[in-house]
């Protein structure tokens, strides 16, 4: 069975439609910081980035990367 991220991230957001995807960035960009994005295959991953948020999935993994870890806390 082929996983299909826009038809899934659909059903994570609430959207009825995928064109609703586009509106409803915070939402999606939650749940990509919860789930495995790499369950996907790469070419699918660029057209959805791309259709998401109008930029390469690197730029995507790369805003991942550093902000990895700022939502906890801190300790002073």
């Amino acid at each position: 069975m082929k996983q299909d991220i826009f038809e899934d991230m659909a059903y994570w957001v609430g959207c009825e439609y995928i064109s609703d995807l586009p509106y409803r960035k915070r939402k999606v960009w939650e749940v990509i910081k919860r789930q495995s994005p790499l369950a996907y295959p790469m070419e699918q991953l660029e057209k959805f980035s791309h259709y998401v948020f109008g930029v390469d999935y690197a730029v995507i993994m790369g805003i991942l990367e550093q902000t990895k870890g700022s939502d906890t806390p801190c300790m002073k």
